[in-house]
């Protein structure tokens, strides 16, 4: 009986375990930027004129999406950091793009946004809470994406309590230091082929 104990909780753990690897190394799923237009306008909130094309937000370094609505307190608090993000690792390529879920007024979220003064692109997704963030798998706000150069979701997270940005802070961190080593990598490479050549 106790090494069935035994088994029984190493598979919970090696379960747990497996998943969120699973979870956290899976593809983006495809988002076209055909489909993506019928999401929001492809618009920046405030610069209405700046389109914006899904397959080129994560191109140039790690994207983390943010998807929150108006009355949602855990997500005015969460912007507040991820705006001190974005500036303080613009350099490295990383962005971040907020997407407002809302059905309400753009008007009114026009005007928080400009008010806030955030760091990041704004979208607003014209189908709520049945548009991109359901095609990634939430379903309710805040919830974090963040993506690495290739596609592969990195993590994803729902809700935000006080504290929660350190960690968020410390996979930015891992997914932009992690994508230095890459090109570093690449970039010997490249030069040992000049070199023998």
């Amino acid at each position: 009986m106790k090494y069935l104990y035994r088994i029984i909780v190493l598979l919970f753990f090696l379960t747990a375990l497996f998943s969120e690897d699973a979870i956290k190394y899976s593809k983006i799923p495809e988002i076209s930027d055909n489909e993506l237009s019928m999401f929001w306008d492809g618009k920046n909130i405030l610069q209405p004129t700046v389109p914006i094309e899904f397959s080129s937000l994560y191109k140039d370094g790690p994207l983390l999406l943010s998807f929150w609505f108006l009355g949602c307190g855990p997500c005015v608090a969460e912007m507040k950091h991820l705006s001190k993000f974005n500036e303080k690792y613009k350099e490295s390529g990383f962005k971040i793009v907020s997407i407002n879920t809302d059905k309400q007024s753009k008007k009114r979220i026009k005007s928080f946004v400009k008010k806030k003064k955030y760091s990041f692109n704004m979208l607003f997704d014209q189908k709520g809470k049945d548009g991109v963030i359901k095609k990634l798998g939430g379903s309710d706000c805040p919830y974090t994406v963040l993506v690495n150069t290739d596609g592969t979701i990195y993590s994803k997270h729902t809700g935000y309590e006080r504290g929660d940005e350190v960690m968020l802070e410390k996979e930015i961190n891992e997914l932009i230091n992690y994508n230095k080593i890459l090109v570093k990598n690449t970039d010997v490479d490249t030069i040992k082929v000049d070199i023998k050549e």
